[in-house]
């Protein structure tokens, strides 16, 4: 049997994240105290395993979370790791001049885990799940 909250959720009268009890400035504050500890989450994770990337000559796109094209201009092999999956672009809330970091499929894998949003390109292969193969894609 469905909890009132479920109900209420459900039909969008509240959202999800709604703790009971609780005032929209305390539910604000939560929130933002939570968004700023998965992204030093992130940013501690992905700090040491970012990969040093110079201008090369290969374009590649990839959105923002706010839907934005952007492109980094890179050389062949880290356009071969990103499309291959061996590497992904993960999201760097706190460095202005340029927010993103190339990183190996482990960061990745990491990063999802605490804050799928800030991965912003990652290829896996079909049924794969996070860094495990689904049992009817082995071959």
């Amino acid at each position: 049997m469905q909890s009132l909250k479920d109900k209420l959720v459900q039909a969008g009268v509240i959202s999800a994240d709604r703790v009971a009890g609780e005032t929209e400035e305390q539910r604000s504050r939560r929130l933002n105290r939570e968004t700023a500890e998965r992204r030093a989450k992130v940013k501690a994770v992905v700090q040491g395993a970012a990969i040093e990337t110079t201008i090369g000559e290969h374009v590649f796109f990839f959105t923002t979370r706010s839907r934005k094209m952007r492109r980094l201009v890179i050389e062949a092999e880290i356009k071969a790791g990103l499309e291959e999956g061996r590497l992904a672009v993960v999201e760097l809330p706190d460095k202005p001049d340029f927010p993103w970091a190339v990183v190996p499929r482990a960061t990745a894998e990491k990063v999802l885990k605490i804050d799928p949003v800030a991965v912003r390109f990652y290829v896996r292969r079909k049924g794969e799940i996070f860094g495990a193969v689904a049992d009817d894609d082995v071959s």
